[in-house]
């Protein structure tokens, strides 16, 4: 009989889900399978053994970049991105949250504000919120600078109601 977990996962990815002979080809199809831990091959396992616990508190389900490679070259038809995607979903409802969580939040503000990112604001927005974050900032506006992107005027976009629609939209709201 299958847990909780198990059964949430299978209704937003699917029931091939359980088909899954654990043969790795998804993790070694990744591109960021060196920084997952555990692997994508390990989720899904963690998925099958219904443990709640490792599939919602790693850095994999937050590392995913979408390319799909490993749904591509599953042998099984298993909608891996789906998989994580679905794990990502409940970690969210459940409140955990990601490692780059606040810069996601302060990029996304920005873009229902204005319709446009505003590097300058970015920056410092980010390094309030992580001052941790104080050399990777400074690089970036290192880099940014001479391209001329720390601008200090903002401007909101032409349509910037059909962005805040296509937000909502994609919220669920």
């Amino acid at each position: 009989m299958s847990g909780e977990l198990q059964k949430e996962v299978i209704r937003l990815a699917g029931p091939e889900v359980r088909t899954c002979i654990q043969c790795g080809t998804c993790s070694s199809s990744c591109p960021t399978a060196h920084l997952m831990r555990p692997s994508i091959r390990q989720l899904v396992r963690y998925v099958l053994d219904d443990r709640k616990e490792d599939a919602l508190n790693n850095s994999t389900i937050w590392l995913c970049t979408s390319c799909q490679l490993c749904t591509v070259r599953c042998p099984r038809g298993i909608r891996v991105r789906a998989v994580v995607a679905a794990l990502k979903d409940l970690a969210e409802r459940e409140g955990i949250r990601g490692p780059d969580q606040s810069f996601e939040e302060i990029f996304l503000g920005q873009i229902w504000n204005s319709g446009r990112i505003h590097e300058a604001l970015l920056s410092t927005q980010y390094l309030l919120a992580d001052p941790g974050s104080a050399v990777q900032t400074m690089e970036m506006g290192l880099a940014l600078a001479p391209k001329g992107k720390l601008v200090l005027e903002r401007e909101k976009i032409r349509g910037l109601e059909e962005v805040k629609r296509i937000i909502e939209e994609l919220r669920g709201g």
